[in-house]
This record gives structure tokens, sequence and C-alpha cells, in this order.
């Protein structure tokens, strides 16, 4: 071959090979290797809540549950807000529904990771989520209707969803509000896609677009027919085919549809959710839902106050406290203590007994006595300023201010639970919460003498066991509120409550409180506590504070604006005798100073066979214008009485006397036995003789 053909030849050569590595290089280019499948969930694989993943065989997906939030759920509201009228003249309400979905892992995936702890669970991510409130009602022909309003899910991030459903109008709103509180029929549907491997010609059900579902979130609550889900073809979110893992069947990304149906019930009926239904009107925002009326007539009369129970048994945090009521206009809050007790301050009890006595007349004293008490609400200062700050740091409530009542029910009259009384009345005090309680004594007859019921009515002030004297007050919250509104009334000189007797003084240099007693009657501090803005300090400290005494107590190193609370109580005699009473009982007497009174020996007990006659004299040291009174007994009359009369005074609360006693023997030769006995004829008036007595007597009785 010449040259010039082997160089042309080889040219060639050169051309092909360079055209072929071209077109080997345009052929990498242009035709790449297909990528391997998306791990997603495998659609066919799906078991309860639990999917295989597509690619790798270690990885299992699960769909997450969702259920409502455990009691208190904060994010709970019910707003109404009366925006007009309808064509009626109708008030017409708007209103907004807020409440908390908590996400959760299902039961089958907790067992299934257990079961196999070394596979890898992932929950699969949901999108376009999506909340549907459906409300039932029967309408005027008697068939079943349903309300339906879509509603907004907002993660919070932290496993809950805050689902929001408005507007909720007209009828509509009264309607929700009675499901929720009454017929607990409400349910909500809780929509979500979710991305799958499925088989291409599998036909699935896929949540509509948002554009299909704006138009109907515009629109008020109404009967619509169950057309919320429809049937779609699957969505295709790539176009390359994977390789399917069982062959002859292509798969394909799909979106796939998960709901979860959540019935309501009547959770939302509970205590804890009476301060979360509110309506409100231009002038008056946010006022707490009595009732469904509230929703028919805004304006309608009745009372404004209901049971707090939003913040449980009371009570039971705070023992002297019993409920509260809650008054949706005035924004108060009314304090029911758990007792009422006499009111104590700087000049003694606020118990008062007036005598008014005819002891001229000819048959018994004529006595009647007037006994008044003032009492208030007997409840620890500290539990109070408490329950205070409770209120206050509570966002539902934090406005309402706290009172006690200042009114008496007029058709449900109170009571005093005691025998020794002839009528009892009650009425307001002088003083804000105060009531002023009457009590009346007086003759019924011979055989019950004023006196003698008197006596025993103080014995049971001044009772050491027990509550003493009992009662109740049935308070008024206002004119509307008819059901009663008991409180438990208590008259004992152990159970006061305190007012202005209490002071204290902060002593800078030497860093202590003086705490001064400033009334004429000793006390005892249980317990006090440090107030301040923002804290309460309890020191459980007893402390003895004598009448007109002072006591000092550690200042706190932080104390600008700080203030003293305490709760104590008076100390009182054990036992209480009457002559004490007079510290604590007021006694007054009007016109005429003595009384008629009865007093007696009883000698029932004792064996007359050796006895002729019993004689007893009986004197009054203290009362020397009294003349003996000579009672005989004898084995036929072994009980003598006789009146005297006396000071009031005496009669009701001491009258020492001396009984000489003489024995005549009815065989003539023993000599008479003679011996003296001292008795109390206020706390006694009879005297009752035992033969012990005389046994113990006769030794060495010639």
């Amino acid at each position: 071959m010449p040259p010039a053909a082997e160089n042309t030849a080889a040219k060639r050569i050169d051309v092909v090979a360079n055209t072929s590595n071209r077109a080997a290089l345009l052929q990498m280019t242009v035709a790449p290797s297909e990528p391997p499948p998306v791990s997603l969930p495998l659609l066919s694989s799906r078991t309860g809540n639990l999917f295989a993943d597509r690619v790798d065989p270690t990885l299992h997906w699960y769909l997450a549950g969702f259920q409502l939030r455990d009691d208190i759920d904060p994010g709970f509201a019910f707003a109404a807000s009366q925006s007009g009228q309808d064509e009626g003249g109708n008030p017409f309400y708007t209103a907004q529904l807020r409440l908390t979905m908590h996400k959760l892992q299902p039961s089958d995936v907790g067992d299934f990771s257990k079961a196999n702890p070394a596979a890898t669970l992932r929950e699969i991510p949901l999108a376009e989520m999506t909340a549907i409130l459906t409300s039932f009602y029967t309408d005027e022909e008697g068939q079943a209707k349903q309300r339906d309003v879509i509603g907004t899910v907002k993660d919070n991030g932290d496993g809950n969803l805050l689902l929001t459903f408005t507007p909720i109008m007209g009828l509509s709103v009264l309607g929700l509000y009675q499901d929720l509180t009454v017929f607990g029929k409400t349910q909500i549907k809780l929509s979500a896609s979710y991305q799958a491997w499925a088989p291409q010609n599998q036909m699935t059900f896929v949540r509509p677009q948002l554009a299909l579902l704006s138009a109907t979130v515009q629109q008020p609550m109404r009967a619509a027919p169950d057309t919320r889900m429809r049937l779609f073809s699957p969505l295709a979110l790539q176009t390359t085919r994977p390789v399917d893992p069982q062959p002859g069947v292509p798969l394909i990304q799909t979106r796939q549809l998960c709901e979860n149906l959540l019935p309501l019930a009547l959770k939302y009926r509970q205590d804890g959710y009476q301060l979360k239904y509110t309506v409100s009107t231009d002038q008056i925002p946010n006022r707490v839902i009595r009732d469904a009326n509230d929703l028919r007539d805004f304006t309608r009369g009745g009372s404004e106050f209901r049971e707090l129970k939003a913040l449980g048994d009371i009570g039971q945090r705070y023992p002297t406290l019993s409920r509260a009521y809650v008054g949706s206009f005035s924004r108060t809050i009314v304090v029911i203590p758990d007792h009422y007790s006499i009111v104590r301050s700087r000049i003694g009890c606020a118990a008062v007994c007036m005598a008014l006595v005819d002891s001229a007349a000819s048959n018994g004293s004529k006595c009647k006595f007037e006994f008044d008490f003032t009492v208030a609400p007997e409840v620890s200062r500290i539990e109070f300023l408490q329950f205070a700050q409770e209120i206050s740091n509570n966002p539902d409530l934090k406005d309402y201010k706290l009172k006690f009542p200042d009114f008496l029910q007029d058709g449900l009259p109170s009571n005093l639970q005691t025998a020794f009384k002839s009528s009892a009345q009650f009425s307001a005090g002088s003083d804000a919460h105060t009531f002023i309680v009457s009590v009346s004594i007086q003759d019924e007859g011979a055989q019950t003498p004023s006196v003698a019921n008197a006596n025993l009515f103080i014995m049971q002030l001044c009772s050491n066991i027990g509550a003493g004297l009992i009662g109740t007050l049935n308070l008024k919250l206002d004119d509307g509120y008819s059901m009663p509104v008991p409180s438990i009334l208590v008259l004992n000189f152990a159970h006061t409550t305190g007012s202005d007797e209490l002071n204290f003084q902060i002593d800078e240099a030497s860093a202590q409180i003086k705490l001064s007693n400033q009334s004429p009657l000793d006390l005892q501090l249980a317990r006090y506590a440090f107030v301040s803005a923002s804290s309460i300090t309890v020191a459980s400290v007893p402390l003895h504070l004598p009448a007109g005494a002072a006591v000092s107590i550690p200042l706190p190193a932080e104390h600008a604006d700080l203030s003293l609370a305490e709760d104590a109580q008076l100390i009182l005699p054990a036992p209480m005798m009457k002559a004490d009473v007079a510290r604590f009982l007021n006694f007054q007497t009007a016109d005429v100073q003595e009384t008629q009174y009865v007093i007696a020996i009883d000698a029932g007990s004792v064996t007359f066979n050796k006895y002729d006659s019993i004689v007893a004299s009986i004197t009054f040291a203290t009362l020397p214008a009294v003349a003996p009174q000579v009672l005989t007994l004898s084995k036929h009359i072994h009980a003598d009485s006789t009146h005297i009369v006396i000071p009031l005074e005496n009669a009701v609360f001491s009258l020492p006397g001396e009984v000489d006693l003489t024995i005549k023997f009815s065989d003539g030769t023993t000599p008479d036995l003679k011996f003296t006995l001292q008795n109390d004829f206020t706390a006694q008036p009879v005297l009752v003789l035992l033969q012990s007595d005389i046994d113990q007597n006769m030794a060495g009785h010639v």
C-alpha cells in the first residue's frame, strides 16, 4: 500500500475510533442508570397501624393515633359573641370552639417494638391535616340532621394539636353548646394524607384539595349530605418506575388518606371547663355562660351567680372555706365559709345577755333573757389569702374580686338547734359580712322557768366538749338565686373569729416584729404568715399571747410591703366555770335586779329505816340579806324545795350555798348527827343527798 494510502487509512481508523468514543460517551450521558426507589411505607404490607418499608427490611413505619387531651385541657374554649339580631329580633351569635388533640403511639406499635427491639420504627409524616366538627340535631319534621364546620389544625410541636372551629353562627351556637353540655353527640373527624408505595392500578381514597373545601369554611354550620370524602385516582408524585419488588406489579408513589373519628361525648361538661364557656357583647366582655338560656336571651333575668366548680373542691384545700359562687356580671366571687362564729375584738366578745325581770310576780320569776351575738365568717386569714392568690393566678378569674355574703334568705329562714330557747331571730349586722343572732328565753309556765333554761343555754355556750350550740345561716347571693346557700352557725366561745384585736409593728433595729394582743382576753396563735405581693410564707409556730401582752418574732430579710396574717383562738379555762363566763358574756339587766329562784334538796337515795327526819338549813355567805332556808325531809317526803329572791346575776352565774344538815334518829336515844355540805345552786339547783354522805360523817359519832 502506498504511503499516502496508508496515511489515509490510518486517519479513517482514527475518525472511526473517535466517533465510537464520542457515541459511547454520549450514550453514558443521555441514558444514566435508574435511581433506587425512595424509602417509603409499602401500602400492601399494612397490618393495623404498621407498614414495612419498600427498601429497608429493618425499617418499619407506623401511623400515629390521636385522642382528646387529658383533662383539664388548657386549650379548650367556647367563646360566643352577640353580634346583632336576626330578622325576628332575636340575638344573633357567632362562636369559636377550640380544643386540643394529643398525638400518641398506638398500642399495636408499642407491642411490635417490644417484640422486635432491633427493628427501627419511624412515624409516617402527615400532611394536609384538617378537622371536621359534626353536631347532630332533629329538624321540625323529626328527621336526623347534622351541622358541620371545617376546622384548622395547628401543630404545637409538643405532641399536641390545637383545633379551631370558626365561624359557628346563629342557632348553631346554641345547638353546639347544648350538644357539648347536655346531649354529648358531637364528634370530630381528623383527616390527613401520607405518602406510600402502592400498585399503579389501585384506587385509593385521598383528601380533597383545600380549594374544594375553601368555600365550605366560609359558610355557617348547616346540614349537609355526607360528601366530605370522595373517591380519587392515585396522585402520582414521580413518573419514573422503581424496580418492583413483586415482578409484574408496578408500584408508584401515592398519597393515601388516614382518618380518626373522635366522639366528644360529655367530656367538656366537667366542672373544670365551667369557666371556659363565655359569651360577650360590646358592653360586657367574656361573661361565663350560666346555662343555655344565656344564648337565647342574653339580657334575661335570674341570678348572675353559679357555684364555682372549675377549681375543684375548695374546702379540701382550704378547710375553713366551704365553696364559692362566681358572679358573671359583677365579676365577683362570693366565698361561703365553713361556719360562722362569735366575733371577738379589742373590747372582748360580741356576746350580750340582757335580762328583763319582774320579781314581784306571784307565780314564778317572770324573767326574760335576750341574748345577742354578732357572728362573722370564722375563716383562716391565711387560707383566705392563699385562695385569693390562687384566684389572681387563674387567667379566667384574675380580674374577679372576693367577698363574703352580706344578706340572708327571706323565704328560707335560718335556725338555731337548741331546746333552751323560746325564739331566735337573724338579721344583718352593722359591719359588712356580719349577722346578728338574737335568742329570746322566757318563762313558759311554772315548770319551765326562764332562769333554768338560760342557765342551760349558757352552759352550752361555754361547753369545752363538742361544738355547743349549732344552727344554720341560710345566705342569699342575690334576688334571683333561689337555691339554699347554707353555712353552719356555731355559738360557742371555743369558736370565735377575730377582727381588730391583734396589732404588729416592725422594729428594723432589732430585726423583730412585735405582735401585741390588744384585747382583754388571752389568745393562742396556731400559726402566722408573712404576706407580700408575690408570696405567702406560713410559720406553724404556736404562740401564747395573754391579754394586753406582746411577743416578738423574727423579721424576714425581705420585708418590703410586708403584712402579717394570723390564725388565733381564745384560751378558755378548762373546765370553764360559771364564774368565768362574765369575761366572755356581757351580762346586763334592766328594770329589776332580783328574781325568784328555786332551790331544792333530794334525798331519794337515802334509806330512812333508822332516821326520823333530815333537816337542811341553807345559807348564802355572799348574800347575807337572804334568810336561811329550812327544808325538812322524812320517810314520807324525800324531796323539798323553796323560792328565794336573789340578784339576777347570782341566779345566772354563781350561787354558792352552805347546807347544814341535821339527821334525827328514830330510836330516840342516838344523838343527832350534824354535818355541812357545800353546793353551787346555780350549777346544781337541786342538791342530791346520798347515803354515802351520811355514812362518811357517822364515823366517830357517839
